[in-house]
């Protein structure tokens, strides 16, 4: 009897216990090689200001990320820029990542932005680094490049690396992280993640372009939220009735 009910309190905590951490999509703006399990829902908040000089702005831009099974996830998000005038881009994002050791992994990746305000032809990207993680120190070392257009066909490639460090497990993160050219992706990106409770993680950071303009220098703050899974329940619902109607 007395073993029935703890293994009945084990299945209720298991029920009720939120996830032990969540995945971090990207280390500040370079994609990480993190990925959701199939069915598993992220919803996130990104906003970023620049205050300073004449280049001042506001972008917000919510974002949903769904896991999509076998290492696979995608991503939508609009981002909505308040500047002299106010405009809005949709990214569409889809990334594979290959475990290739239990410390390393490859990812792939391909993004495409079109414009919801503007007449043109959408932006794009396609991208692939490796990842190491060290777990001595709990330092994920990426490095990787890409290659991208804005409004034509690629013609614009990049390197990007990226340094992940662990302060306090599951709590506290250092990351740093910096993409090649001085174009839109042309950015050095140092902050902290906190996760100041299982499902929720909060990153602040500061954006620092690569040219001399000092006041186009921006600040970022974005917050996740781990949904939980969802798409399992949907595929069970359409196969019942699948199986009703036969």
């Amino acid at each position: 009897m007395h073993r029935h009910i703890k293994l009945l309190l084990l299945i209720l905590l298991a029920v009720i216990s939120p996830p032990c951490a969540i995945a971090q999509q990207t280390i500040i703006t370079v994609p990480s090689s993190d990925v959701l399990p199939y069915g598993e829902i992220i919803l996130k908040q990104s906003n970023k200001f620049r205050p300073f000089g004449n280049g001042q702005y506001v972008s917000l831009t919510p974002q949903l990320i769904v896991g999509t099974g076998k290492d696979t996830e995608i991503s939508v998000e609009a981002g909505t820029n308040i500047e002299d005038t106010t405009s809005v881009k949709m990214n569409l994002t889809a990334k594979k990542v290959f475990r290739i050791k239990r410390a390393t992994r490859l990812t792939v990746g391909a993004t495409l932005s079109p414009s919801l305000t503007e007449g043109q032809k959408p932006d794009s990207m396609v991208y692939a680094h490796g990842s190491y993680l060290c777990k001595k120190t709990r330092t994920t070392f990426t490095a990787g490049g890409f290659v991208g257009g804005r409004q034509e066909m690629p013609s614009l490639t990049g390197v990007m690396l990226g340094v992940d460090q662990t302060i306090i497990p599951n709590k506290l993160r250092i990351a740093v992280d910096w993409v090649s050219r001085d174009e839109s992706w042309g950015v050095l990106g140092a902050g902290l993640k906190i996760r100041p409770e299982p499902s929720t993680s909060i990153t602040t950071a500061i954006l620092i372009p690569n040219s001399n303009e000092q006041d186009r220098v921006a600040f970022s703050v974005s917050i996740s939220k781990y949904v939980g899974k969802v798409l399992p329940e949907f595929v069970k619902k359409e196969e019942k009735e699948t199986g009703e109607n036969l």
